[in-house]
C-alpha cells in the first residue's frame, strides 16, 4: 500500500460535511481531550472508518446513532458535543452559511515542514476544503440543498454520478485541474457485475465487468487492465460450470498479460499466485484435462501458494479414476494447513475469516469417505459453529449439504441424515432460512439439487417409482444426476471404480444371478482396500458373504462377516447394518445346527435388521426380514410371537402398496414449491 497513489478525483458529498462537522466541533480547541477515554477511542474508530472510505458511507441518522451509542456517551461533555452536532444541521440553512463553515476549517490542517508527520484526518479536511474552493456558486447551492435533503433521510441525495462532458461540467467548477477534464473509474459497474453474478444474469455480469475495466484509470492511452477483465470473466464462467468458455478466456488473458508484461496476472492464470490474497491462482490447473484419461496436474507446494489451491488438489486425489489412496489426500491437507500457518506466521498475512475453515470442510469429506463418520461430523460442526449464518459462504454451504446429504464421493453424494432414515431432519437442515438466505444463484442450484436428491432417495427407498418417474424426474433441477445411484436396470454414467462393480453385483443379486459376478466383488474389494474406501469395503464384504451362501459356504461367510461386524454395528450406516444383520442371521441358520440357541442368536440379528429397515422405510426389504423372523418363531413353537410378526408383515405390505400407488406426494410438492419460491426471491434481489 505504500506505493499506491491516492485517487485523482474527489467529489464533495453530503456525508463529507457531516464528518467535517464532527472534526470542527470535536478537534478545534482540543475539545476531544475533555471527553472520557472510552468515548474518545470510539470517536477515533468511527472517524477512521468513515474517512478511509473502505465501505459505503453511513446515512445521517445511522452516523449519529453510532456516535451516540459510544461508551460513556451519557457524560455531560459528550451530550453537549452530540447536541451541538445536531444543531449544526439547522445552522447550515443557506449557501452562505455553508461557505462560512468551510472557511473556518483551515485551522484543522496547518502548514508544516516536510519532515513533520501528517495525519489522515488532516489530509481529509484539507482535501474537502480544496475541493470546496473549486466549486462554482451553482454547485455550492446544490451541495447545500443535497446536504439538507440527506439529513432528512434521503440517502440518494447528492450521490448521483457526475458526467464529465465539456458543456455539462463547465459550470460546476471555477478552477479545473487536469483530473477534472476526464471521467475516472467508478465502482458502479463492478457492483452491477457482482449483482448480476449473484442473481444469475450472465449478460449483466459480463458486460458490466468489461465496462468496469474499460474505464479511465490513469493518464496512459490504454488502461492496461484488459487482462484483469478477462481473468474475472474466466472466473465467472468457471463458477457457473462453463469450463470451455473459461478455458478460452484464460487463454486470451494469458496472451494479453504477456503482451502487456503483467507477470503477476500471467501467473494467476497459469501458475501460482504471487500474493496470498489472490482467488484466481492456478485457475488453469482447476480446469479438467482436455485429453480424456489424462491425469490432473497438482500444484507444487511453494511459500507463496495459496492453501486453497492445495485443498483443491484434494478433490483431484479423491477422484477414484486417478488411483490415489486416501492417504495422499490426508497428506495434502497437512500441507494446506502448513501453508496457512506460513501465511500467518512468516508472511504476516491476514486471510479472511472464511478461509481458515475450508480445511475443516475438506477434512469432513475425506473422513467420511474413509468410513469415519463421527470424525467427519466433528469437522462439520466446527465449520457450522464458526461460520456466519445467512451468508454466501460456499464453505458453510458445502458442509450443510454434506451434513444433510453426506458425500460418498465428491461428485456422487449419499445421504447422512437421509441415509439414517431421518428424511425430514435432512430436509429441515437445508430448508432453514439461514442455509439459503444470501446464496448466489449458482450456489442456489447446488442447494436445490441436493434437496431434490433427498426426495429421490426417499421415494426410491420406499418403492415409490411412479412418484420418482412421473413427478420428480420432470422437475429435476440443473445439476449432475446419475439414476444408477438409486434404481437398477437403467442407463446412466458409469459409476466409480469401486461403486460400479458393487452396483453390478446388487443388480444381478436382484435377478437371482449373484453367483455370476464374483469377479466384480473381488475387483471392488481390491480397489476399495487400496484406495482406503472402508465404507465400500464393508459393503463388498457383506455381498461376498451373501454370494458365499449361494455356493454353500455358510461357515466361511459367517467367518468373514464376524471380522467386520463390530465396525458395522458401531457405525452410522443403517442400510449397511441392516443388510449385514440379515445376511448374518442367514449364515447362522445355515452354518449351525437347528437348536434353540442358534435360533435365538439369529433372532437378535433379525430384530436389529427389522428396526433399521423400518426406520429407513425400506418396506420391501423389511417384509423379507419379517417373513424369515416368523419362520423362526414357528420352528420354535412361539405362536404368539409368530402371529405378531405376521401382523407386522401384513401391515408393511399394505403400507408398501399404498406408497407405490402415490403419484403426487403433498409433502414432496410443498418442498419443491418452497424451493421454487426461494429461487424466485433470490433472483429478485
Amino acid at each position: 500500500m505504500d506505493d499506491s497513489t491516492p485517487p485523482v478525483e474527489h467529489i464533495l458529498r453530503p456525508h463529507h460535511i457531516a464528518i467535517l462537522t464532527i472534526f470542527a466541533l470535536g478537534f478545534q480547541d482540543n475539545v476531544y481531550k475533555r471527553f472520557p477515554v472510552p468515548f474518545t477511542l470510539h470517536l477515533y474508530r468511527l472517524l477512521l472508518n468513515e474517512v478511509s472510505e473502505v465501505a459505503y458511507p453511513k446515512g445521517y441518522q445511522e452516523l449519529m446513532e453510532e456516535l451516540s451509542s459510544g461508551p460513556r456517551a451519557d457524560a455531560e461533555e459528550c451530550r453537549a458535543f452530540i447536541q451541538r452536532i445536531y444543531a449544526m444541521r439547522e445552522e447550515l440553512q443557506s449557501p452562505e452559511m455553508l461557505a462560512n463553515f468551510f472557511a473556518s476549517q483551515t485551522s484543522l490542517f496547518l502548514e508544516k515542514s516536510e519532515d513533520t508527520r501528517r495525519s489522515i484526518f488532516g489530509y481529509f479536511c484539507r482535501r474537502c476544503f480544496v475541493t470546496f474552493l473549486k466549486l462554482s456558486f451553482t454547485s455550492v447551492i446544490k451541495l447545500q440543498k443535497d446536504y439538507q435533503t440527506w439529513t432528512r433521510g434521503d440517502s440518494q441525495a447528492g450521490y448521483e454520478v457526475i458526467k464529465k462532458e465539456p458543456l455539462i461540467h463547465a459550470e460546476s467548477l471555477i478552477f479545473k485541474t487536469q483530473a477534472d477534464k476526464h471521467p475516472w473509474a467508478k465502482s458502479h459497474a463492478l457492483d452491477a457485475s457482482e449483482k448480476g453474478q449473484a442473481i444469475g444474469d450472465e449478460y449483466v455480469a459480463s458486460e458490466n465487468l468489461r465496462r468496469f475495466f474499460e474505464q479511465h484509470f490513469h493518464e496512459a492511452n490504454d488502461s492496461g487492465l484488459r487482462q484483469h477483465a478477462l481473468l474475472n470473466l474466466a472466473r465467472t464462467h468457471y463458477i457457473r460450470g462453463e469450463q470451455l468458455a473459461a478455458r478460452k478466456l484464460l487463454s486470451e488473458a494469458v496472451s494479453v498479460a504477456r503482451t502487456s508484461g503483467d507477470r503477476i496476472t500471467l501467473q494467476h492464470c497459469i501458475r501460482q499466485a504471487e500474493t496470498n490474497r489472490c482467488h484466481f491462482a492456478s485457475l488453469f490447473n482447476r480446469l479438467p484435462p482436455e485429453i480424456p484419461g489424462q491425469k490432473p496436474v497438482l500444484n507444487d507446494v511453494q511459500p507463496d501458494l495459496h492453501p486453497h489451491e492445495v485443498l483443491f488438489d484434494v478433490q483431484k486425489l479423491l477422484d477414484e479414476h486417478n488411483d490415489q489412496p486416501l492417504g495422499a489426500a490426508f497428506a495434502r491437507i497437512v500441507q494446506a494447513v502448513s501453508l496457512f500457518d506460513h501465511l500467518l506466521d512468516v508472511q504476516l498475512s491476514t486471510p479472511t475469516e472464511e478461509e481458515q475453515w475450508a480445511q475443516h470442510a475438506v477434512q469432513s469429506i475425506v473422513w467420511s469417505l474413509s468410513g469415519c463418520e463421527k470424525l467427519a461430523a466433528v469437522e462439520e460442526n466446527i465449520v457450522i459453529a464458526f461460520t456466519n449464518m445467512n451468508s454466501d459462504d460456499n464453505t458453510r454451504l458445502t458442509v450443510l449439504l454434506n451434513k444433510a446429504y453426506k458425500a460418498a464421493t465428491l461428485y456422487t453424494p449419499s445421504a447422512y441424515k437421509a441415509r439414517q432414515g431421518q428424511y425430514d431432519k435432512g430436509l429441515s437442515i437445508l430448508l432453514e432460512p439461514s442455509a439459503w438466505r444470501g446464496l448466489a444463484l449458482h450456489d442456489y442450484t447446488l442447494w436445490a439439487h441436493e434437496i431434490w436428491h433427498i426426495l429421490v432417495l426417499r421415494a426410491t427407498r420406499r418403492g415409490q417409482y411412479r412418484l420418482y418417474r412421473e413427478y420428480l424426474l420432470p422437475r429435476q433441477p440443473q445439476g449432475l444426476f446419475n439414476p444408477r445411484q438409486y434404481v437398477f436396470d437403467v442407463s446412466g454414467i458409469e459409476l466409480s471404480k469401486v461403486t460400479q462393480p458393487l452396483y453390478d453385483v446388487l443388480q444381478m443379486r436382484k435377478h437371482g444371478q449373484a453367483t455370476t459376478v464374483i469377479e466384480q466383488i473381488l475387483k471392488a474389494l481390491w480397489n476399495a482396500e487400496f484406495l482406503g474406501r472402508m465404507d465400500e469395503y464393508r459393503t463388498g464384504i457383506i455381498l461376498l458373504a451373501d454370494v458365499g451362501l449361494e455356493y454353500g459356504l455358510s461357515k466361511r461367510s459367517r467367518q468373514i462377516l464376524d471380522e467386520i461386524m463390530p465396525q458395522i454395528m458401531l457405525g452410522e450406516n443403517l442400510e449397511q447394518r441392516a443388510l449385514a444383520c440379515f445376511i448374518m442371521a442367514r449364515c447362522i441358520l445355515l452354518a449351525e445346527e437347528s437348536i434353540p440357541s442358534t435360533f435365538q442368536l439369529a433372532l437378535s440379528y433379525l430384530s436389529a435388521a427389522e428396526s433399521d429397515f423400518m426406520q429407513l422405510e425400506m418396506f420391501r426389504s423389511l417384509t423379507d426380514v419379517q417373513y424369515l423372523t416368523s419362520v423362526i418363531y414357528h420352528n420354535l413353537g412361539m405362536e404368539k410371537e409368530r402371529d405378531e410378526v405376521i401382523a407386522r408383515h401384513d401391515s408393511s405390505r399394505v403400507e408398501q402398496r399404498r406408497l407405490e400407488a402415490i403419484v403426487v406426494d403433498k409433502d414432496t410438492q410443498r418442498v419443491l414449491e418452497l424451493v421454487i419460491n426461494v429461487g424466485a426471491a433470490l433472483a429478485r434481489r
